[in-house]
């Protein structure tokens, strides 16, 4: 590196920037969702009562992809986390938000936000996608820069 980018960028340091630690991606059909989710206890077991909340306000088609697309990302979420759901990790702990432009997001309760603490991920980002009666999400856990644990991710 020459000198007048040293001086730019100062000394090496170790990166700050934070790095993945995990990577979890589910893919999921309507049709096979609509069977699992007929039932209101079972939703209720699955999602946390500000996604079925939500969900509510749907129409019952989209109510439906929104669902699979929170099941969906809750899947990818677990495998981001080196665990499957059933393997120390509940449905309910994993919460997908949504920002004010309804991009997807991730608050972690009870046990995912103590394996989270563990493995000192500051974020996990997703990425969801709903085609002809499919949907996948990507599930990206990240590092936490300096130590700093999001708040977003552990409630």
């Amino acid at each position: 590196m020459g000198r007048g980018v040293r001086r730019l960028l100062g000394p090496r340091t170790a990166c700050a920037a934070p790095h993945a630690v995990g990577f979890g991606v589910d893919l999921l059909s309507l049709e096979r969702f609509r069977r699992v989710s007929a039932r209101e206890r079972g939703r209720r077991m699955v999602f946390h009562p500000a996604e079925l909340a939500y969900a509510r306000t749907l129409g019952e088609s989209r109510r439906d992809e929104f669902l699979a697309g929170r099941f969906c990302a809750k899947e990818a979420t677990a495998k981001a986390l080196g665990r499957g759901l059933g393997q120390g990790l509940g449905w309910r702990d994993i919460e997908v938000t949504r920002d004010a432009l309804g991009a997807p997001g991730v608050r972690l309760h009870g046990r995912a936000a103590d394996l989270a603490r563990e493995l000192l991920v500051g974020r996990v980002t997703l990425s969801l996608s709903h085609q002809e009666g499919f949907v996948v999400c990507v599930a990206v856990a990240y590092a936490a820069p300096q130590g700093h644990l999001s708040p977003e991710v552990h409630s």
